[in-house]
């Protein structure tokens, strides 16, 4: 049974805080789906780029781009093609809620393999030995014997789905999956990019998707030599010799702490494009905070009023909460009653200026994308 040991240590909680700071503002900040869909796309674009490098893929960047999207008989142009249809996958299995199961990452794994001609449905484990590196060599490793890998991948994915682990913040679940696959080992080729890959989805799965935006290479490749002395953790090259053992602590560090970087970088690069969207707002819009803009745009393209629970669920906030709302944004003069006569209040509308706004933007809605989310 696979029980990883770990500690939360001081710095890890406060990255931990920077990583729900930028999704918070990533969740909120608002930006239409056309420049969301071009930044997902260059975010998934750059993803196979890095990692390619990453595993010594020595096509250069411009013809990596190239064929992103086109099959090859080159081994590289392939891999890298292969990584983009991978992505793909994933953002399927996202859309489908599909769990980490054993089933989803062979098939993960038959797409991102090199092969040419017919392509398996699924990539089985691997039977027999491999290494990492040079024997003798700085990071060599001996990962465990392939007769123990389906055990050790069944106990893995196992503890991905435990309700215990659910408990976990995502980041050190996410963390503590990408060590322990790369630690297994469990094909020939294709470890690196399949366990990153596979991190990326599960912080996704866990509510920290950052819509598509962030690129965990983006760390990896600044930070090559650290990363792999990280995974390293100062243990004994060979598997079962106290892997089965170790403090995580150390690498869970040096992973938040680069998925913290990562978001924090997206984040600025929302906030940027979102100031530039504002500059050409109109001054009523510019005054709407990100839930003011969702109920904003809810009254102007959905319906003409909303109740008190429909606000709860659209702006995922407390009874109490959207009461004080309210009283906040009828001082603000954005919403009012709809029946201004009611003790109490149960649904509401937008106040006769902002209404008058939102029938212009119905008459002429595409003059208007840049201002709803």
């Amino acid at each position: 049974m696979f029980t990883p040991k770990y500690l939360i240590t001081d710095h890890i909680a406060l990255r931990l805080m920077d990583i729900q700071r930028a999704s918070a503002v990533v969740d909120l900040l608002p930006l239409p789906a056309a420049i969301l869909d071009l930044l997902k796309k260059e975010s998934m674009e750059k993803t196979v780029i890095l990692s390619t490098k990453i595993e010594g893929n020595t096509l250069d960047e411009a013809t990596k781009r190239k064929v992103l999207y086109q099959n090859s008989n080159d081994s590289e142009e392939q891999e890298v093609y292969n990584l983009m249809k991978a992505l793909e996958y994933l953002d399927e299995a996202e859309k489908r809620q599909l769990p980490v199961t054993e089933e989803l990452i062979k098939k993960l794994h038959a797409i991102i393999r090199i092969s040419h001609g017919r392509r398996p449905r699924i990539s089985e484990y691997r039977d027999e030995q491999n290494q990492v590196g040079s024997r003798n060599a700085s990071g060599f490793y001996l990962p465990p014997e392939w007769k123990d890998v389906p055990l050790l991948m069944e106990d893995l994915v196992a503890w991905i789905n435990y309700p215990e682990t659910h408990s976990i913040p995502t980041p050190i679940t996410a963390g503590i999956f990408m060590w322990q696959f790369l630690t297994i080992h469990p094909y020939l080729d294709g470890n690196g990019r399949t366990a990153r890959m596979v991190t990326t989805y599960l912080l996704r799965r866990g509510g920290y998707g950052l819509k598509g935006l962030f690129v965990l290479e983006n760390f990896y490749d600044r930070n090559l030599a650290e990363y792999y002395r990280r995974l390293q953790l100062g243990l004994h090259h060979n598997f079962y010799f106290g892997r089965n053992e170790a403090d995580l602590t150390p690498w869970l560090d040096f992973f938040v702490e680069g998925l913290a970087e990562v978001f924090q970088e997206a984040a600025s690069i929302v906030v940027e494009k979102s100031a530039q969207m504002t500059k050409i707002e109109p001054e009523l819009i510019r005054k709407l905070d990100p839930q003011q803009r969702m109920v904003f745009a809810q009254l102007t393209f959905k319906q003409d009023t909303i109740t008190t629970s429909e606000m709860r669920e659209l702006l995922h906030l407390s009874d109490r909460s959207i009461r004080e709302k309210i009283g906040h944004w009828r001082q603000a003069e954005f919403i009012e009653p709809r029946d201004l006569g009611a003790k109490r209040v149960r649904s509401i509308k937008l106040t006769e200026d902002y209404e008058r706004l939102a029938q212009e933007i119905r008459k002429a809605p595409e003059k208007f994308t840049h201002l709803i989310k």
